[in-house]
């Protein structure tokens, strides 16, 4: 298509060269019927070849904005795609935790529990509240398996930030087969709840 349009305008110009010869052998050499036959030969193939330039352009842009591939429906594709992204990471999210209620048993993927109470104001300060919440781990499988009280958070669903853990004697390292671990975990709060326990997959809730 380029290297039409580029033969139409080099035509083009040859026509241009064409009529300017027609004008000089009519008005200089003043031979009227050479001059007048070769502008009039030129203006016409000119006229001609613009005609021609014109509908090529012209079915040009009728087959870009006929195409199903062209920029809207380019456009739609990617409407579309945004709109599945969204809905996948809204699936995704709620997905990413499983509810239980305080004080219920749960047993993880290696065979421990592990059970976490309402958490419970432990002191008061001029900006900020503790919180205490009880953990009860508990191996229950015949391996030895790695928990850590770090990865227990707070979650305050008012001001949608976790709290921070301050916890003294804090637990990180394996537990043995039979082995019972129960803490006592303190978080700094911001706000007046309500609150979540997030660990692994799992949410506690009310």
């Amino acid at each position: 298509m380029n290297m039409l349009i580029a033969l139409l305008v080099g035509l083009f110009l040859l026509t241009f060269i064409g009529v300017i010869v027609g004008i000089v052998l009519l008005i200089v050499r003043k031979e009227k019927w050479a001059g007048i036959i070769v502008a009039g030969l030129s203006l016409g193939i000119g006229f001609c070849i613009m005609i021609a330039g014109l509908n090529l352009v012209t079915t040009n842009l009728l087959q870009t904005f006929s195409n199903p591939f062209s920029f809207s429906s380019y456009g739609n594709g990617l409407d579309n795609y945004s709109d599945d992204y969204s809905q996948g990471d809204d699936t995704e999210s709620l997905d990413d935790y499983i509810d239980v209620s305080y004080g219920e048993e749960v047993i993880l993927e290696d065979e421990s529990s592990i059970t976490i109470s309402k958490p419970e104001m432990y002191r008061e300060k001029a900006d900020y509240d503790v919180y205490k919440v009880r953990v009860k781990f508990e191996n229950t499988s015949n391996d030895t398996v790695s928990f850590s009280s770090d990865d227990v958070s707070l979650y305050d669903n008012a001001d949608e930030e976790y709290g921070e853990q301050i916890t003294e004697k804090s637990f990180s390292g394996d537990v043995q087969p039979g082995e019972t671990k129960e803490l006592v975990l303190y978080y700094e709060v911001y706000n007046f709840g309500p609150y979540d326990v997030e660990y692994d997959n799992y949410n506690w809730t009310e």
